[in-house]
């Protein structure tokens, strides 16, 4: 099984040199696992930190064009170099890799998507409370209104078959930046994905700077609220 982990960056210099041996680290028996990181210009010089190590393909892009549009390149590629499963996650640390043996368990079991969840039993996050309101809150409405049948569907930190991922890319996307989260797994839901979520422990960043806007935040259930009448 080849499992391909797609992570996008900006001046994260600092997290991808940790980050990478320790998703290097992970052995699971009959998988590979390769990293595509796809950089939008680092001044930090992330890219260039990111092409020291091997089984790491660095896609360089000439100016933030968002994190959606990110995934996009990195996923479109995992899946022309016919990777199985294909990996979304963070690179500021946030996300352990160690719970890849977890999501590789799910999708032995038959299921086509697997989300890292905050919001299952034995998940969680280190937030204060008001943040932690903020994020249930969210999920919580993205449930109601798209109908997924998961409970952190704010949550970057998944696991995918790629064929389905391909049927979901079909698409046609609006977003380009964090919606695009919300945006992807109602279009594998809408393509009778079978979903299901393993609890994660999200522990936030501790160096640089989230790249989560005020105003991503208020175009949320607007976003949800498109998807929802575009059926």
């Amino acid at each position: 099984m080849l499992a391909v982990i797609v992570t996008p960056t900006y001046n994260e210099k600092a997290n991808i040199k940790k980050l990478i041996p320790k998703i290097f680290a992970q052995k699971i028996p009959g998988v590979t696992f390769k990293l595509i990181v796809v950089d939008d210009n680092s001044p930090d010089g992330t890219a260039k930190e990111a092409k020291k190590f091997k089984n790491v393909q660095v896609i360089s892009r000439p100016a933030k064009l968002g994190l959606g549009s990110a995934y996009v390149t990195g996923f479109g590629e995992a899946i022309k170099q016919k990777a199985d499963v294909i990996f979304s996650m963070d690179a500021d640390l946030s996300h352990n890799f160690e719970y890849a043996k977890d999501f590789i368990e799910q999708i032995k079991k038959g299921f086509d998507v697997v989300i890292g969840s905050r919001n299952v039993p034995g998940g969680g996050t280190n937030w204060p409370i008001s943040r932690k309101f903020i994020s249930r809150g969210a999920s919580f409405l993205a449930q109601v209104i798209l109908g997924v049948p998961a409970k952190d569907l704010t949550s970057g930190y998944r696991c995918y078959k790629a064929r389905i991922l391909k049927k979901a890319l079909n698409r046609e996307f609006k977003s380009t930046s964090y919606s695009f989260l919300e945006e992807l797994i109602y279009y594998c839901h809408l393509e009778k994905a079978k979903i299901t979520e393993i609890p994660i422990f999200f522990k936030d960043r501790t160096v640089g700077q989230s790249k989560l806007r005020k105003m991503e935040i208020v175009k949320f259930p607007f976003t949800l609220l498109r998807l929802r009448l575009s059926k």
